[in-house]
């Protein structure tokens, strides 16, 4: 790809952004080697892999590469025999396993959501325990080798415990009599070459025997040894030895083991790399709200709500006005005028950039479904690039360039051209300018440009292959809006630029004065084809704004529904089982009761009419299952056509009847109260009643009965909703009966006092009760409420 272009583009920004994303060095150094490519096959594989890491990301579900480190150097040292490597080191190594190995389950999880990055699965390679058999031996924090890494270790420590203590012993003995006798300077044993000492004074060398080890640096204390603690420093020295030694021989032993399986792991380590830079771009792509871009065939590029990708990160999303721009089939070459700092150049760059990260596998920051052609270069020609050292002007160095690329631009190429013609004579410029354009646009090569010049604009306006466009301005702030106007050229405003930055009033009037009329009708009629072509743009976007809206509502409402109707579903299958374990209790219920008149010695014939009563019952109720289990789902038929609060009407879908709240509100949503319970549904679920005015639209069957083992004549309500109550009060009521109960107690708790109300209210309309009072002192108090029984 053209290096001049990846330059002026500023690409390397880009290549930052990602590195940034990065969470270890061997994927940094991935991010940073990152370049355009025009392997389509490579391009449509890496934005795959990114795409895969990055639905997970929108789901919760990240990748974490904690603890990874760049090992290569301790892996290259530790296949060289007989090397040692240091705690510190191993340690590390044992982190980047880990991370091997969560990376590696990680992916296992997500295989078949991930095909693409479950490639990378068979190189991730966690050297089989080794991780866990250093941090066993080896401690993460404090990198010390601990006991456990062998039984001749543990040994040896135990031993310079032991030592250390016995030695210790001696010698503060020895340096108590010693203090006392004034033969030392202080009371603190000192250690000199690895041995325990005290310090003598030099005039009292004679008192304490031993060996001289050192000497301050007056000479007026000696550090010696005293003879009675000389065989145990020795023996302690020895146990330090060997303990030295046999650390040794753990970490020699750790770094062969990490030898043998140096190649599988730098092939892990590699796989970790690649997969963090995956990971980086996935991230980026997250931060940028991007996209995966479409590669097309042909030389057709579409982009919607384009921002430039630094912008965007400095900026954030609204700050950034989005470009879109469509380019290819019958014209091939865009040119862009407007107002100076109009956001013409940035328009190049965002077009440049995006083209650029998707040719190097990244999504893209811009709208749904962009379709980008696969380049096999890029040039640009951008910004002001005059030389000194080489005695160049601005209009030169842009020809040396405008050069190149007319020499090697075709169509496989995109060419981004700013400030077309300037620089030197406008004519002259302008003559140039169309040249070039036609020459591109004959090699076919995709081409933007930019210009301030009026004759290139009107050449455009009359060329096949070629449109304008433009960048709009405010008229009424003055200022540019950084919106993208296809088809309509753009003036310069210039004049209303200098006007807003102070320029004179008399310098202003006599510019006017001097600028051709023609050119200043033709400068005004492209300020009014802007203005209208920026209200057209504007009213366009509202459009779609609002057909989205309505295409997310119309998901909504779609998915609401789907659930509404398996929640339908279960609560039907539900109530069937229920119905049918009622019909078994019953059934034993009566039984029971056929079994007491049998035993009281009735007559014959009044329990055969009784069990010819209960199977017809029995059957009436199975065949009212029946209907209902194989009842095809009832015609939800129109909404009514007027809505008035008050009305009767039945929710579609959920087949129940309540009384309409209010009319539907701007949203088409409307409150519906059902047996006691407001909700508020979709209008368009609305539908005419069908039962009788006042009830429900069918009748039904509760039988309620309890097992004589469990029913206790106490009925707890606390916790419970007030529209809860009835039913429960009427099921409790109802066992009491059938197991003989005659006095019940209801706890209600006090509380606000609502569900004790809520209580009496049932209770008085149940002809089954005698009478019910509040409880007395210890029997709950307010908090009761005792009911007797007919």
């Amino acid at each position: 790809m053209n290096a001049h272009a990846l330059d002026v583009l500023e690409y390397d920004k880009v290549v930052r952004m990602l590195v940034e994303k990065t969470s270890f060095p061997l994927g940094e150094e991935r991010a940073a080697a990152l370049a355009p490519t025009d392997d389509v096959a490579l391009i449509s594989e890496e934005l795959s892999r990114v795409s895969e890491l990055r639905r997970l990301m929108d789901e919760g579900k990240r990748l974490s590469l904690e603890g990874a480190r760049d090992v290569r150097e301790p892996l290259a040292r530790a296949a060289t025999e007989g090397s040692a490597l240091s705690p510190e080191r191993l340690v590390d190594v044992a982190r980047t396993l880990k991370s091997v190995s969560a990376a590696s389950s990680f992916l296992s999880t997500h295989e078949e959501r991930c095909p693409h990055l479950a490639a990378l699965l068979p190189h991730l390679d966690d050297g089989d325990g080794l991780a866990d058999d250093i941090l066993d031996a080896i401690d993460a924090s404090s990198f010390e080798v601990l006991d456990s890494a062998s039984r001749e270790l543990a040994r040896i420590r135990r031993r310079l415990v032991a030592t250390r203590a016995r030695l210790d012993e001696k010698m503060e003995s020895i340096l108590r009599e010693a203090f006392a006798a004034g033969s030392v300077r202080e009371s603190e044993i000192h250690i000199r070459n690895g041995r325990r000492v005290l310090p003598v004074a030099r005039e009292h060398r004679g008192r304490v025997k031993g060996l001289v080890h050192d000497q301050s640096g007056s000479g007026a204390t000696l550090f010696v040894e005293p003879m009675d603690a000389v065989e145990l420093n020795n023996e302690l020295s020895e146990l330090e030895s060997a303990e030295r030694e046999e650390v040794e021989r753990i970490l020699r032993e750790l770094t062969r083991r990490l030898g043998q399986s140096s190649d599988r792991i730098a092939r892990s380590l590699d796989a970790l790399g690649e997969l963090d830079f995956e990971r980086a771009k996935a991230a980026l792509s997250f931060h940028l709200e991007a996209v995966r871009p479409k590669l097309r065939e042909d030389r057709s590029l579409s982009i919607r709500s384009g921002r430039h990708p630094v912008l965007l990160t400095a900026r954030g999303i609204e700050a950034v006005v989005p470009l879109s721009v469509e380019l290819g089939g019958e014209a091939t070459t865009l040119v862009i005028s407007g107002p100076n700092a109009g956001g013409k150049t940035v328009a190049l760059k965002t077009i440049g950039l995006i083209c650029l990260m998707a040719q190097s596998g990244m999504h893209v920051p811009a709208g749904p479904d962009p379709e980008l052609p696969v380049f096999s270069d890029i040039f640009a020609d951008i910004g002001d690039e005059q030389s000194i050292e080489q005695d160049l002007s601005t209009f030169s160095s842009h020809m040396r360039a405008i050069r190149e690329i007319v020499e090697e631009a075709d169509d496989g190429t995109l060419v981004l051209i700013d400030e077309m013609g300037a620089g030197t004579d406008p004519e002259e410029g302008a003559s140039l300018a169309i040249a070039v354009l036609e020459s591109l646009r004959d090699r076919k090569a995709l081409t933007v440009a930019t210009t301030h010049l009026g004759v290139v604009k009107n050449h455009v306006h009359n060329e096949e292959g070629m449109q304008n466009g433009s960048m709009a301005f405010d008229p009424e702030s003055l200022e540019p809006t950084f919106r993208f106007l296809a088809g309509v050229p753009g003036a310069s405003h210039a004049f209303t630029v200098a006007e807003t930055m102070g320029l004179p009033r008399r310098v202003l009037d006599r510019a006017r004065d001097l600028r051709d009329s023609d050119a200043a009708a033709i400068e005004g009629l492209l300020a009014d084809l802007s203005e209208r072509e920026r209200s057209l743009s504007e009213a366009v976007e509202r459009a779609e704004a609002h057909e989205e809206r309505a295409r997310v509502l119309a998901r909504d409402y779609e998915e609401r529904l789907k659930g509404v109707k398996d929640e339908r579903k279960k609560i039907r299958g539900r109530a069937l089982a229920e119905a049918r374990e009622i019909l078994e209790h019953a059934r034993s219920l009566v039984e029971d009761t056929v079994k007491d008149i049998r035993l009281r010695q009735a007559e014959a014939a009044a329990i055969k009419d009784a069990r010819a009563r209960l199977s017809e019952r029995k059957a009436q109720v199975s065949r009212a299952i029946e209907a209902q289990e194989s009842a095809p789902p009832a015609d939800d038929g129109e909404p009514p056509r007027a809505l008035e609060p008050g009305m009767r009407i039945r929710v579609a879908g959920l087949g129940r009847e309540g009384e309409l709240l209010g009319v539907p509100d701007d949203r088409r949503r409307a409150r519906v109260r059902i047996r006691g319970r407001t909700l508020e549904v979709d209008a368009e679920d609305l539908r005419p009643a069908t039962g009788p005015e006042g009830g429900p639209s069918g009748s039904r069957v509760t039988v309620n009965v309890e097992s004589t083992d469990t029913f206790t004549g106490e009925l707890h309500l606390r916790g419970m909703t007030t529209d809860e109550v009835g039913d429960a009060i009427e099921r409790f009521v109802s066992g009491a009966l059938v197991h003989g109960f005659t006095t019940l107690r209801i706890v209600h708790g006090k509380g606000t006092g609502a569900l004790r109300s809520k209580t009496h209210e049932v209770l008085k309309g149940m002809p089954s009760v005698k009478s019910f009072r509040l409880g007395r002192w210890g029997e709950g108090d307010t908090g009761v409420t005792v009911v007797e029984l007919r």
